[in-house]
């Protein structure tokens, strides 16, 4: 699957999957007036992960690996927000973890339906829908 999509501020951005190899491949690129930004999961030092390269618009290039953890930081987050919204002995107001927001939820739809109705038209640039 290979989609093109544009963000709200401009970017554009193409996402590249292929599961039909022994090894799946995962392929992000957002392309940014200040440089761009390539994502890549793969295996380093036998750890499952993310290569994150963010490619300068003065032509330096930074890299970083992220060790893959699934959703356990997203998961850790719920239940702590769960835990402090019931705690019936807090006193002061909890503020959840802001990226597990409503808005921040359907962002994240935006984009995926970007994506698929980019690859239902053979990789045509989509405009992600504003929120």
């Amino acid at each position: 699957m290979i989609t093109c999509s544009r963000l709200e501020n401009g970017c554009a951005g193409v996402f590249v999957m292929a599961v039909s190899s022994p090894s799946p491949k995962i392929y992000w690129r957002v392309d940014g007036t200040k440089g761009t930004l390539q994502i890549e999961r793969g295996v380093e030092n036998e750890k499952h992960g993310y290569t994150v390269l963010f490619y300068a618009a003065d032509g330096l290039c930074r890299r970083a690996f992220h060790p893959f953890s699934g959703v356990n930081e997203e998961l850790n987050a719920f239940v702590r927000d769960i835990k402090q919204a019931t705690n019936k002995q807090e006193t002061t107001r909890y503020e959840a973890e802001p990226r597990s927001s409503y808005l921040e939820g359907a962002r994240d739809i935006a984009v995926l339906e970007a994506m698929l109705e980019s690859s239902s038209q053979n990789g045509a640039n989509i405009t992600v829908k504003s929120l």
